[in-house]
């Protein structure tokens, strides 16, 4: 009996459904933006490196109660922006951050019983619900570098000079704002001037301040109405109502900027997201071309001494700060910032046939085993298509195997600087590309 053909063989039924589109707030990091992103982790992993932190990992989903408490306790941010649901009966929520996360950590392993001052990173995705703007996502991937276990200025500039230097490595322009929210001692007297202006000034604020003016009025610092923000130049500043101890914190991480002529801009009305920031807070933004044009917060951060006490530990002096990975870039392709070339390629491995093709893969291994920088593309078999790519990657060696080679264990060994090639034995592949290569 004869064979149908394929065609005329009952297929299985295979059903679709219209693309769903992507969720809005949400994020595809494509080939095409692979570089920039490899360019961004290969600067972040050498300033690791430089400045001795070690990696961190924490869930993505922790207890309610932990950001609940510690983020958004005077705020009212907890129903806009923190992923909450419940699982089991339990109230779970996505992490917004990684810092409460970290303390977490911090308290329920004992971290505080090692060598101090500890310093960590991290890299991860982070979760927010709310408005959808441009910069901004539901899910976004953050790198954050957090020093616990300190209390000196120093700690605080090392900070902001390593990020200063990182963006100054990914060749964005940026600019340093920084300000200082005082500590328990100060901070409350400052508050408490700051809402009594306010009342006094009840016809010159907006309905929302007027009503958060008892409850915390630090909230108008984040208040986007017209008439509150005209109103900012009158109010006390706190730099003012310092006590001297966070004067003198301020002041001294000032002067470590001073000395590395790092230039900055002190900010009276420069706040952070969460509730847990004290004494030094920091922002460091895109440097606009002109007056009108919106800064974008690249990276930001501070000291928290209050956090790993919040989340039920022994008080602990801590700084640190973050940025987002989409954010940065962004800003890197409207900037058009020109990457550099990535690392000098060794050999481009090409084949002409299906058994030419398993004994390129064969070399490609032995190559690859041998600390050399080595690349092929094993679905193309048209020898001019593999030469371009070649070409385009600026490999110094090209190995060609094709029918006759395999047949008389051979391969052509092209010099693409010079274009002459010359046929080698199989087994002098290694030691010829050595000598080549001077390695």
């Amino acid at each position: 009996m004869p064979r149908r053909k394929k065609e005329d063989q009952p297929q299985e039924d295979i059903r679709s459904i219209k693309t769903p589109p992507l969720i809005m707030g949400m994020k595809d990091v494509l080939p095409t933006d692979s570089r920039y992103w490899e360019f961004v982790e290969r600067t972040v992993v050498k300033l690791i490196d430089d400045y001795s932190f070690k990696r961190i990992e924490t869930p993505v989903i922790e207890k309610y109660e932990l950001f609940n408490h510690t983020l958004f306790k005077q705020n009212g941010l907890v129903e806009k922006e923190l992923f909450s649901f419940i699982d089991r009966g339990e109230k779970l929520a996505l992490r917004p951050e990684a810092t409460t996360s970290i303390a977490r950590a911090f308290v329920a392993h004992n971290m505080a019983n090692q060598t101090m001052p500890m310093k960590v990173y991290y890299w991860g995705p982070m979760f927010r619900q709310g408005r959808v703007e441009e910069n901004t996502f539901r899910q976004f991937t953050q790198v954050g570098f957090e020093i616990i276990g300190d209390p000196t200025p120093a700690i605080d500039a090392e900070l902001i000079i390593l990020g200063h230097y990182l963006l100054k490595n990914l060749m964005l322009e940026s600019e340093i704002r920084l300000n200082s929210l005082g500590c328990a001692v100060c901070r409350p007297e400052y508050k408490k001037t700051l809402a009594g202006f306010l009342k006094s000034k009840r016809a010159a604020v907006c309905a929302d301040c007027r009503k958060s003016a008892g409850r915390d009025p630090m909230r108008f610092f984040s208040c986007n109405n017209a008439k509150c923000m005209k109103l900012r130049e009158e109010i006390p500043q706190t730099i003012d109502w310092l006590c001297d101890e966070c004067r003198s914190h301020l002041f001294k991480v000032l002067e470590y900027l001073d000395e590395l002529k790092i230039p900055y801009r002190l900010d009276p009305f420069l706040l952070r997201t969460f509730d847990y920031y004290s004494k030094t807070v920091f922002e460091i933004t895109t440097k606009p071309d002109d007056e009108k044009a919106a800064q974008v917060v690249l990276a930001g951060g501070g000291r928290y001494d209050y956090l790993i006490e919040m989340v039920g530990g022994a008080r602990t002096p801590a700084a640190g700060f973050a940025f987002g990975l989409e954010r940065i870039v962004n800003q890197m392709k409207n900037s058009k910032v020109e990457l550099p070339a990535g690392p000098e390629l060794d050999v481009f491995v090409t084949q002409l046939s299906e058994q030419a093709r398993q004994k390129a893969f064969a070399i490609y291994e032995r190559i690859r085993h041998e600390d050399f920088t080595v690349r092929a593309n094993f679905s193309k078999s048209s020898l001019k298509a593999q030469l371009e790519l070649a070409k385009k990657a600026n490999a110094k060696l090209v190995l060609i195997f094709g029918q006759k080679e395999i047949v008389e264990g051979t391969v052509l060994l092209r010099d693409l600087d010079s274009g002459i090639q010359e046929v080698i034995n199989q087994n002098r592949i290694i030691p010829e590309i050595k000598k080549r290569l001077k390695k």
